[in-house]
């Protein structure tokens, strides 16, 4: 894996760390609040925490605190690494959960939520926001940016997904690879549920797909 945001060191950890599936061969069954169960693929060990990536450079390379930017919100992190022999990929995932209003009033670029339509019980639909999510990234992307899918409607075990998918070109020491940045948001009620994640784009180098497939493919847990 290139990239200088790489830790090797979790890759030796994950190395030593045990399989914790009923069946390795079906991955490990991981529950994510608000999301559902997901079964994590053999190969691929996850860890929540922070971690380092050259996508947010500009932000002392804190993913973080470039979403800030966009979603005011904490989400969980997760790093991840996926092992296939000697080889090792290297990703990362933040997790939200938002309410409605607070998606609307950030695609809109504003600070405060629409109070007014909220308390009169008026909703935008994820369909909207995904529009108005589109015009801002066809309009907004830095230079080094590339809008490779706009929010596209995916429905998977009955669940409609909206993804769209990023490309990031970086120069670095002299050599420029590129990294992947992928956001999938589906809608229950009045929350909206956003996973972003990065990864690098290359030559067999698939892990940002097999997370959101992990993702989409999630048993829903029912709602009290």
């Amino acid at each position: 894996m290139k990239g200088k945001w790489c830790i090797l060191a979790l890759a030796l950890i994950c190395l030593s760390l045990p399989v914790m599936a009923k069946d390795k061969d079906k991955g490990v069954e991981t529950r994510f609040d608000n999301w559902g169960i997901v079964t994590v693929p053999p190969d691929i060990i996850m860890e929540e925490g922070t971690q380092p990536f050259l996508t947010a450079r500009s932000y002392g390379n804190d993913v973080v605190r470039m979403m800030e930017e966009i979603y005011p919100a904490e989400p969980v992190c997760w790093q991840i690494v996926e092992k296939d022999d000697a080889n090792f990929q290297y990703g990362y995932m933040l997790r939200y959960s938002l309410d409605i209003w607070q998606v609307e009033a950030a695609i809109d670029g504003r600070q405060q939520v629409n109070s007014y339509l909220r308390d009169i019980g008026s909703r935008p639909s994820a369909q909207t926001l995904a529009s108005h999510a589109n015009n801002r990234l066809r309009t907004s992307l830095p230079a080094e940016w590339e809008l490779v899918q706009p929010f596209t409607a995916r429905k998977v075990r009955g669940t409609m997904f909206y993804e769209s998918r990023l490309r990031h070109r970086l120069l670095v020491n002299q050599s420029y690879f590129t990294e992947s940045v992928y956001a999938l948001a589906w809608q229950h009620g009045s929350s909206i549920e956003i996973a972003v994640i990065f990864g690098h784009s290359g030559q067999d180098e698939n892990l940002p797909d097999t997370l959101l497939a992990m993702l989409e493919n999630a048993k829903k847990m029912p709602r009290s």
